[in-house]
């Protein structure tokens, strides 16, 4: 059994206090067991706040001030340090410095018990992101003790692609990290933003047979309001675990990685994924056909 933690985050910008949160709750995920703890998008820096275009170069330069180089920023080897001393995995998201100043990536980083493992940048980047973060490209998979981690942030769980790439090169557990808003009165359970938040986790995760966790913050900060429910899905869709949308902290389960992902098979006639994929057709995605809508 493995035992998983997911933390609803109430976001800040102070990155001191950011800090000493993350750490605090790793020690908690610890004392319950955990194996892997996992935190929202930029958790450690908070999601940047929601301005006008004309007004974006203050916002610019505090992610230039805050953003730490991985795995050398000072916040990333203190997040080491914690998770090495106490035993455990965590992945939590941060403002990356590139190979010079005015590169940032939204990266989220996978350290454990030996230290630094790696790290993923954020593929699918929204208009809005690219004036402050560059893309990433590529989907790397991470081996655990418990089973090969893959990681998405956020926007990246609304394509089927970024779960499918993850899993057809390996994947076990696929890890979304998200600062996922809502429109003021929108972020109710009955809301459109949290529904597609819930259709997207338990989606991405039955579709590709699969364990799912996500992270989000709940609360306010720079003009988003949060809609917490971080949770764990098994590979047949069902939320197993959640903060809900309004709890903060921790929610825990522990789980059979590959019973779960073997009653998925089961339920579905064997390994799917790999037997009845037809990827010759799919001649759109591939290129080889020109698509029809315009983006």
């Amino acid at each position: 059994m493995t035992t998983i933690a997911t933390c609803a985050l109430a976001p800040t910008y102070d990155v001191a206090a950011s800090l000493q949160r993350h750490l605090q709750y790793i020690d908690e995920a610890a004392d319950l067991g955990a194996d892997l703890v996992v935190f929202p998008e930029v958790s450690l820096h908070g999601y940047p706040p929601s301005v006008p275009s004309t007004e974006l170069a203050p916002v610019l330069n505090q992610i230039y001030a805050v953003a730490e180089a991985v795995p050398d920023g000072p916040s990333v080897r203190a997040i080491a340090a914690r998770a090495s001393e106490r035993g455990i995995h965590a992945i939590y998201g941060l403002h990356e410095a590139g190979e010079r100043r005015g590169i940032v990536y939204d990266t989220s980083v996978l350290t454990g018990p030996t230290g630094h493992i790696g790290s993923y940048r954020k593929v699918h980047v929204g208009v809005g992101e690219r004036l402050l973060w560059r893309l990433g490209h590529d989907w790397p998979v991470f081996r655990t003790p418990f089973g090969r981690i893959g990681i998405l942030i956020c926007w990246d769980k609304d394509f089927p692609e970024s779960t499918r790439e993850l899993t057809l090169r390996g994947a076990d557990l696929l890890v979304v990290c998200s600062a996922w808003d809502a429109s003021p009165g929108d972020h109710t359970a009955n809301g459109a933003s949290v529904r597609l938040y819930d259709v997207y986790d338990r989606a991405r995760a039955a579709e590709s047979g699969r364990w799912l966790v996500s992270s989000n913050f709940v609360g306010e900060l720079g003009g988003h309001h949060y809609i917490g429910r971080s949770q764990i899905v098994s590979p047949l869709g069902d939320v197993i675990a959640t903060t809900g949308t309004s709890g903060i902290g921790l929610t825990r389960a522990s789980i059979d990685i590959e019973a779960g992902i073997a009653a998925a098979y089961a339920a579905w006639e064997g390994p799917y994924l790999m037997r009845d994929r037809r990827p010759e057709t799919y001649r759109a995605l591939s290129g080889e056909l020109t698509p029809v809508i315009d983006g």
